[in-house]
């Protein structure tokens, strides 16, 4: 490395090394660190490209990685190039503060119910990490409240950073459970509520809707439904 090099920063310094080893391609924490050997923790530098686009896995994400191993996904904003990361659009969640927020939804996804660490059906590559999302984004008027928080794995939170739906209101999610007319499908959805997971059929719709209600809303429809479900059984 030059003079130059040792200036510059150790996020700009890891992204041009990664940038350089190119998407879809792998390179070891050794090989970082040899690249950049001035600067202690690369690899938390490396983390923070994440809030500029970059995906890069690990063995946590992907089982067929070694422990050492990183696989080069997508490559972000080019902050070695001097292009501008975008301004955070949101505040962080402290670790206390995420830790309730994962034991309150069950270490599993909010939206599509996988268990932290759990491989995905459709991708048994890679495995479900959880980081915590809001119901309504910081940008649109939301808040850290803990009813606006919710676990989300890396797939479904990226997916609700585009969804520009209004949340659906409490009265609406509980007005289209009460209309299922099979007393069957019924119980199904509130199993799935219980649990916080659900199996793919044509309930699924208001089971989603229900997901994206706060944590409390989640409770008084899920309690109010309740109710008919078990009156049904009388």
């Amino acid at each position: 490395m030059t003079d130059r090099d040792v200036r510059r920063s150790s996020r700009v310094l890891v992204a041009e090394f990664i940038a350089g080893i190119g998407e879809g391609n792998k390179f070891t924490k050794l090989e970082l660190n040899k690249a950049i050997p001035f600067y202690a923790q690369n690899d938390r530098r490396m983390r923070d490209l994440r809030e500029c686009g970059w995906v890069i896995d690990n063995y946590k994400v992907n089982p067929a990685l070694a422990p050492d191993e990183y696989l080069v996904r997508r490559i972000g904003v080019r902050i070695d190039l001097g292009e501008r990361p975008p301004k955070p659009a949101r505040k962080t969640i402290g670790s206390t503060k995420r830790r309730r927020i994962l034991e309150r939804d069950g270490h599993m996804c909010a939206i599509c119910g996988i268990p932290a660490g759990e491989p995905f059906p459709d991708a048994p590559d890679r495995r479900a990490v959880l980081t915590i999302g809001y119901l309504i984004p910081v940008a649109d008027g939301g808040t850290d409240d803990e009813n606006n928080l919710r676990a989300e794995c890396q797939r479904c939170g990226s997916e609700s950073h585009d969804n520009t739906l209004a949340p659906p209101t409490t009265d609406a999610v509980l007005t289209r459970a009460r209309n299922i007319r099979s007393r069957k499908e019924k119980k199904r959805l509130f199993a799935w509520m219980v649990a916080r997971r659900k199996d793919p059929d044509d309930t699924e719709l208001v089971f989603l809707d229900w997901c994206r209600l706060s944590h409390a809303e989640q409770l008084r429809v899920m309690q109010e439904f309740g109710k008919q479900v078990l009156a049904d059984d009388d």
